[in-house]
C-alpha cells in the first residue's frame, strides 16, 4: 500500500464512551498498523485451527467497545476518517477471509455493521473527493476483508477512471491498488478498460519497483483488452535484467506467469514474454515454490471421496511453474477407457476453502480462484472447483465462542460426482463456443 498520509504513531489507549471521534479512529488505525501481519495466515493454519485475528483482538471486550464507539462516531467523520476506519478493520482482521466460518457471530455482526456505516458515509461524500487515496484505500481495505459491495466499487471505480486522463493522472501505485482491489473480489472493470488501457503515467515505467511492475502486469489480465498499457508494462519487464525476476516476490511472479500463459494462449493481444524471459520466470517460480506443501483435513476428505468414486486422484500436481492443483483425476468411461466428452477423461480438482470465497456475500468467488480456472482453461484443461461446504457446511463449524470441536468432514458421494459432471459439461461447452 502507498505510504499513508500520516505515519503510525504510538497506539493511544482504547477509550470508552465519551472520547473524541478522532481518538477512536486513530486507536483502531494505529492498532492495525502494529498488529498487521501477526495473525495466522491460511498457509500456516490447519483446517481445524481458528484464525488468530491479530493476537485474539476479537476476544477482547475493550476491542468490541472500541468498534462500537467508532460506530457511533461514523456520521461525523470526513472522507479521511472513513477511509482510516476501513483500513484499520482491514489490518486488524487480515485473516477474516480464512477464519470467517469460525468467527463469533456477534463479532461478525459488529464488523459488518461498521463496514456498512462507513460505506454509506463514503457514498454520501465521495463526489467531493479530490484525493485518489480517499477512493482507492477504502476499496483496498474492503478487498482485504473479503467484503464486496457493488455500489461502492462501481462508484469509486467511476471516479478513479475519470482521473486517469486528467491533467494530473492517477499515480501508478493508485492504479495498481485499484486494479488489485477489484480483482480480489471479482469486480469487473470492463466499462473502464478503454481508459485504463490508454493510461500514461506521469513518471516513466523505468522508475517502478520490480515486484510492483510484475504485479501490475498480472492485475491487467482481468481486462479483455488490456493493450496498449499491458504491452508497455511487458516491454519494460523484458527490458530489465532477468535477475529482477529472482528478486521479485512470489505473489508478483504469479501475476507475471498469468500474463505469460494467457499470452501464449492468444488471449492477451500483443503482450508476450520472449522465450528466454519465460524460461527465467519458470526458474524463479520453481525456486520460490519449493516450500513443503501441507494438505488440510478438508483436502484429505475430498481426496478420499474422489478415490471411492473411482477418479484415481493424484495429490499436489504442478501443471506449470506457479500453476498447481490439489488433485489430478481420471474419469473412466463405461468401457474402461478414458473416453471423450461425457464419458471419461483427465481433469484437475481444486478444493476451495473459505478464503476462496468472499466473506460477504459468502458464495462469491474471489478473483484468484476465477483466474486459476481461466489459466487452466487456457492450457486446455478442466479445473473442477469443490467448495468447502460440500464436505462441511458453514453450520458444521464450531464458532470460537462455542465448544471447540473439529467440524465433521463428510463428502456426499452423489453430490460430488454430480458437481464434477456438471462442471466438466460446462467446460466442454465453453470449448465449443
Amino acid at each position: 500500500m502507498r505510504k499513508e498520509r500520516e505515519s503510525a504513531a504510538k497506539v493511544p489507549p482504547i477509550q470508552e464512551e465519551g472520547g473524541e471521534a478522532a481518538d477512536h479512529v486513530g486507536a483502531l488505525y494505529n492498532l492495525g498498523r502494529l498488529t498487521r501481519g501477526r495473525g495466522i495466515s491460511e498457509s500456516k493454519a490447519d483446517w481445524e485451527r481458528h484464525d488468530a485475528m491479530q493476537l485474539g483482538l476479537q476476544d477482547e471486550a475493550a476491542f468490541a467497545q472500541l468498534l462500537e464507539a467508532i460506530q457511533r462516531c461514523i456520521p461525523g467523520l470526513d472522507l479521511k476518517g472513513l477511509s482510516r476506519v476501513l483500513m484499520g478493520l482491514g489490518d486488524t482482521h487480515e485473516d477474516l477471509p480464512f477464519g470467517h466460518a469460525k468467527t463469533p457471530s456477534a463479532h461478525l455482526r459488529r464488523v459488518f455493521g461498521l463496514v456498512d456505516a462507513a460505506c454509506d458515509g463514503l457514498l454520501a461524500k465521495w463526489e467531493e473527493a479530490t484525493d485518489d487515496r480517499d477512493l482507492g484505500f477504502p476499496l483496498f481495505a474492503l478487498s482485504r476483508l473479503g467484503i464486496y459491495k457493488q455500489e461502492v466499487f462501481d462508484t469509486a471505480s467511476g471516479l478513479l477512471a475519470a482521473k486517469l486522463g486528467s491533467d494530473q493522472p492517477l499515480p501508478k501505485e493508485a492504479l495498481r491498488q485499484w486494479l488489485l482491489a477489484c480483482n480480489s473480489v471479482s469486480h469487473s472493470l470492463v466499462e473502464h478498460q478503454g481508459a485504463i488501457a490508454a493510461y500514461r503515467p506521469a513518471e516513466a515505467w523505468a522508475k517502478e519497483e520490480p515486484s510492483r511492475l510484475h504485479q501490475l502486469a498480472g492485475a491487467l489480465v482481468s481486462l479483455p483488452h488490456p493493450d496498449p498499457l499491458l504491452a508497455e508494462v511487458v516491454r519494460e519487464v523484458v527490458r530489465r535484467p532477468v535477475k529482477e525476476l529472482h528478486a521479485s516476490k512470489a505473489v508478483a511472479l504469479y501475476g507475471l506467469q498469468a500474463v505469460r500463459l494467457l499470452g501464449e494462449a492468444g488471449q492477451l493481444g500483443a503482450a508476450r514474454l520472449p522465450p528466454a524471459v519465460a524460461r527465467e520466470l519458470d526458474r524463479a517460480l520453481e525456486r520460490k515454490s519449493r516450500a513443503m506443501r501441507r494438505s488440510s483435513r478438508l483436502e484429505a476428505a475430498v481426496g478420499q471421496a474422489l478415490a471411492e468414486g473411482g477418479f484415481q486422484p493424484r495429490p499436489g500436481v504442478v501443471v506449470r511453474p506457479g500453476l498447481s492443483a490439489d488433485f489430478a483425476c481420471t474419469r473412466r468411461s463405461a468401457s474402461g477407457g478414458r473416453g471423450g466428452r461425457g464419458e471419461g477423461g483427465d481433469f484437475f480438482v481444486e478444493v476451495d476453502g473459505p478464503s476462496h470465497f468472499c466473506v460477504q456475500p459468502f458464495w462469491r468467488l474471489r478473483g484468484r480462484t476465477v483466474l486459476k480456472q481461466r489459466l487452466f482453461a487456457a492450457q486446455g484443461q478442466a479445473l473442477i472447483s469443490v467448495p468447502y461446504w460440500v464436505a462441511a457446511p458453514p453450520g458444521a463449524y464450531a464458532r470460537r465462542d462455542e465448544c471447540a470441536t473439529k467440524p465433521r468432514l463428510e463428502v456426499n458421494q452423489q453430490e460430488l460426482e454430480g458437481l464434477i459432471a456438471e462442471q466438466l459439461e460446462q467446460f466442454h461447452r465453453s470449448r465449443e463456443v
